[in-house]
């Protein structure tokens, strides 16, 4: 203990190193949980390591449940079209001529600079905006049928742009200030022919888009207007720039008056990249598989889980998927699309074969990796042999479980000893206390009784 002295009062025994050599003996139970308890530790992190590999693999494999990726389409615009294109799995592949000649706009007007909308007295009496929607034809506004109104109580530009704005009538306000005055700008919030406003009411702004120049109050910027486009020389209006209704499959978002062509063909890149993450995910896991179960002979020395049977049965597990038969027709197997395992146990893909087998629809690797029509397909097999392992339930989490209770149980052991190790140093070092004292004690008698006898009469001091 701290404080004591190294040797005994009287005595001159090494107390200290006595005990001290004593108490290494008594916690070598300790030292032997300690080491136990590094070795489970050990495991513990070997299986994180297994687990989060075969998580990856199994999200990679997940990626290839999805049948869209090998049915993917690429759209792709000429020079200077006006327009840009996206495709999905339904488009049809081919090249089609688009001509767009004008642009879908929603409705702009400004107040005329020189306009008092706002009453000059500065009366805040309320006053009313109305919008209706409605169509121009025929030189006539034919309004929807269904107006809102705006009750306005201000009396600035700022607080009616902002009545505006906050009022839900489709129109949105902003403030230009021109140099000599401010105006306010209202715009539709669609665009389209359908979509153009007729703004009446007592606020002091009028405007009826059939006749623009009709009150001086308000001008026109942009009137209201569809989308005119043609399509292999068919005509074609819509009310907003986004068109994904007149080729199946196929999203135009026009952006200028131009005349192209699009082009949609085959898009295997999807499946190609959710290929290569798959087996770069699946010799990552082989690899991890093997760096944790590795043997070294030279040294003699095991690895985290060198023999562990759950490491080897993913390890089967994954061998067995690689070798399965899935799907029908032209690929039943990884090897059939130039995907084959090398001697490390990782795979390795012949790119030429694999661009080859998914362009080519005999080829159906769709089938193959995502299944369908009730079979079942290599990704959807391979995941869920990965979920047996890894699953809240599966096999890692078991063994985790047990390692953490091991843990656990050490703990409890070592508290339990290293509190009998105090009184065991305690008795040790009271045992030696009293030794010192009875040696310490026989000193002074042998002292004592030596003078005593040098002293009687005929004693020699020679």
């Amino acid at each position: 203990m701290a404080g004591l002295q190294a040797t005994g009062l009287g005595s001159g025994l090494d107390i200290e190193s006595m005990v001290s050599q004593l108490m290494a003996v008594e916690r070598r139970p300790i030292t032997q949980l300690a080491t136990r308890e590094a070795s489970f530790q050990s495991k513990l992190s070997a299986f994180g390591q297994l687990k989060s590999a075969l998580a990856t693999l199994q999200g990679a494999a997940n990626g290839l449940k999805d049948a869209s990726k090998f049915a993917a389409t690429k759209a792709t615009a000429g020079a200077d079209a006006g327009f840009t294109a996206t495709s999905t799995t339904s488009a049809a592949a081919g090249t089609f001529a688009i001509e767009v000649s004008q642009l879908a706009a929603s409705q702009r007007v400004a107040s005329n600079a020189s306009t008092q909308f706002v009453p000059a007295d500065g009366s805040t009496t309320p006053r009313t905006l109305e919008i209706e929607f409605g169509t121009v034809k025929d030189g006539a506004f034919e309004g929807n049928g269904s107006a809102k109104t705006l009750e306005f109580k201000g009396s600035t530009l700022e607080e009616l742009r902002d009545a505006i704005n906050g009022g839900e009538l489709g129109i949105k306000a902003s403030i230009v200030d021109n140099g000599n005055a401010k105006q306010l700008v209202l715009s539709g919030n669609d665009s389209g022919a359908s979509k153009a406003f007729r703004i009446g009411g007592d606020v002091g702004l009028q405007y009826d888009p059939a006749a623009p120049t009709g009150d001086p109050s308000v001008e026109k910027i942009q009137a209201a207007q569809n989308a005119k486009l043609k399509v292999d020389g068919i005509n074609i209006e819509r009310g907003t720039n986004t068109v994904s209704d007149v080729l199946d499959g196929v999203t135009l978002t026009l952006n200028k008056a131009g005349n192209s062509t699009l082009t949609v063909t085959q898009d295997t890149s999807p499946a190609r990249t959710a290929i290569d993450a798959f087996v770069k995910a699946y010799n990552d896991a082989t690899n991890t598989i093997k760096s944790l179960t590795n043997y070294d002979a030279t040294n003699k020395k095991g690895s985290a889980l060198t023999g562990d049977a759950t490491a080897r049965g993913a390890e089967s597990a994954l061998r067995n998927a690689i070798g399965g038969f899935f799907g029908e027709g032209g690929s039943t197997r990884l090897s059939d699309l130039g995907i084959t395992v090398q001697k490390t146990g990782g795979l390795a893909i012949d790119s030429s074969k694999l661009d080859a087998a998914l362009k080519d629809p005999a080829r159906n690797v769709t089938a193959f990796f995502a299944g369908g029509n009730g079979a079942i397909g290599f990704a959807d097999s391979l995941s869920k042999k990965l979920g047996t392992f890894i699953d809240g339930t599966g096999l890692i989490s078991g063994r985790t479980e047990g390692i953490n209770a091991s843990i656990k149980s050490i703990n409890v052991q070592r508290t339990i000893l290293s509190d009998r190790m105090v009184g065991i140093e305690k008795r040790y070092r009271d045992q030696f206390s009293a030794l010192d004292a009875a040696i310490a004690g026989m000193t002074q008698t042998s002292s004592f009784l030596s003078s005593q006898l040098a002293n009687l009469p005929g004693s020699s001091n020679n």
